[in-house]
């Protein structure tokens, strides 16, 4: 809607969450949340913005993972059927089933993996390309780029033991390391200067992560698709029989995709880490999405040990296996979603259920789905997820419940315009009574009630942020603004000068190079 309408605000959800004025995007992947609000700009209706953003997110992750395979060096007779094969698993096919966002995330994740790949098998270090593979994944899910963090360690660490220039990777990695930052500066600026200021509410801690695991109740993500798990057995077998004949790059990546996999498990002490309350710990809230680079790294094992080991000798059969898989994994990914479009159709194609609320009949959420006019849906359907609210610092009352008490129930009471930036409600009442207003209130949100600005003796705050004012009697007017603070806006051009110019000097080089 900040596209459709030119109305814009950085900071302050002026149409999202209920017009309630909350910081999210600003904290989570800016960039990308105006790329999806695209998306569902040019969408007819939300069941086109479904298929336009899944058919986006598999080209995406198609792409990624042939990439990654071709410049490890497998043909691509072999990249071709595994990049396909990425596409039905579970980490992709989690944003399809169950609206996941990590699955942007694993769609970026092996393309963003290039660059440890380059560094152990050339022993160079790229820093533009290390450093816009780091900063995309920040921009795009901030949890993924921890990930991918994680997953680069054991290539770096190799490399660098192995490496015979240790201060000149040294410099080149804290070179990457300055860039990767100023490419991803808008976000951590936008965390300095919401973060400095308010009592944020953190995302959802999983007090129960330790049965969130591949192997117990998330056990989905390691049989989808159904080979899948036969490739982890025999991978874990066949290294197990031939691990002193791999060469450092396979070791490197086989010994990586274990220690990933035993993350994503019980196998891993998560009850005992679960009781320390760890900060680190509480971010990650499942361990199933260690298996996401896990399944980046079991693919590229895989693709490797068939180009080194069987395609020399068996190449007719390794087509075969390969046309099997990618057959039997497209056919199970085709049954999952066909049982989620049976849902669908079914008489509750959206559950109530626990902090999700919806309203009207099974028929009106589904005209709603085709609608064009994408408010209805919003209308009937609304979640009460508080991340990013500016909490009370010592109230320990459930943010969920408070968020659907002060905003979900009381949204519909005010009516609501947006214009230069601002969101205005206005509202009727018979007495001179306070009112609570469900919008989020900031350190740096600015409040008009009637034409006159608020000061904090004018309103108090509820445990979750949302404003108590004086109404007055007749029509009341409350505009709400955000003052950005005036050393923002360098930091958001020179990310935006940094963003244009570093790719630009890529293909430069790039360009340069082939005409040399």
């Amino acid at each position: 809607m900040q596209i459709k309408t030119g109305n814009f605000s950085y900071f302050i959800s002026l149409y999202g969450f209920n017009s309630s004025g909350r910081i999210v995007n600003a904290l989570y992947g800016p960039y990308f949340a105006y790329f999806q609000g695209l998306l569902v700009l040019i969408s007819k209706n939300w069941f086109s913005y479904q298929l336009i953003s899944r058919f986006l997110l598999g080209s995406m992750a198609g792409f990624s993972m042939y990439s990654l395979l071709r410049r490890a060096g497998v043909r691509k007779k072999i990249s071709l059927p595994i990049a396909l094969l990425y596409i039905t698993t579970f980490s992709i096919q989690y944003w399809t089933l169950r609206q996941g966002f990590s699955s942007w995330g694993a769609a970026f994740m092996p393309w963003c993996l290039i660059p440890a790949i380059d560094f152990v098998k050339d022993k160079r270090i790229s820093i533009p390309r290390l450093a816009i593979s780091v900063a995309l994944m920040v921009q795009v899910h901030m949890l993924s780029a921890f990930f991918l963090i994680c997953l680069y360690l054991p290539f770096y660490l190799y490399g660098f033991f192995k490496s015979q220039e240790k201060i000149a990777v040294l410099l080149k990695g804290l070179a990457a390391a300055l860039l990767s930052l100023l490419l991803s500066s808008n976000i951590w600026a936008a965390l300095i200067a919401v973060g400095s200021k308010n009592n944020l509410v953190e995302p959802f801690v999983n007090s129960k992560l330790y049965i969130m695991t591949v192997n117990q109740r998330s056990i989905e993500w390691l049989l989808t698709p159904l080979p899948l798990l036969a490739l982890v057995l025999y991978i874990l077998y066949f290294a197990f029989r031939h691990w002193r004949h791999f060469d450092d790059f396979l070791k490197t990546v086989v010994g990586s995709f274990f220690l990933f996999l035993v993350l994503s498990s019980s196998i891993f002490p998560w009850y005992s880490i679960n009781k320390l309350n760890l900060g680190l710990v509480n971010l990650i809230q499942f361990p199933f999405r260690f298996f996401i680079p896990a399944t980046v790294l079991l693919l590229l094992a895989f693709a490797l040990i068939l180009e080194r080991y069987f395609d020399v000798k068996w190449s007719p059969t390794v087509n075969l296996v390969l046309l099997a898989l990618t057959f039997i994994s497209l056919a199970h990914s085709y049954k999952l979603q066909n049982d989620k479009i049976q849902v669908y159709f079914s008489n509750t194609p959206i559950k109530q259920q626990k902090h999700q609320d919806t309203w009207g009949n099974a028929e009106e959420i589904r005209a709603a789905f085709q609608s064009s006019d994408k408010h209805e849906l919003l209308d009937l359907i609304a979640k009460s997820t508080p991340d990013y609210l500016p909490a009370e610092k010592n109230n320990k009352e459930n943010k969920y419940n408070l968020y659907e008490q002060f905003v979900i129930a009381t949204t519909d009471n005010f009516q609501k315009s947006q214009d230069d930036g601002s969101l205005t409600l206005t509202w009727t009442s018979d007495t001179q009574s306070r009112i609570n207003i469900p919008i989020a209130k900031y350190a740096d949100t600015q409040l008009t009630l009637n034409g006159e600005p608020l000061t904090s003796k004018d309103y108090s705050l509820t445990a979750i942020g949302t404003p108590r004012v004086k109404q007055a009697i007749g029509t009341n007017t409350l505009t709400v603004t955000y003052k950005t603070s005036s050393w923002f806006y360098p930091v958001l051009f020179s990310n935006l000068l940094s963003i244009t110019a570093t790719p630009l000097y890529l293909a430069y080089r790039k360009w340069t190079h082939k005409k040399v």
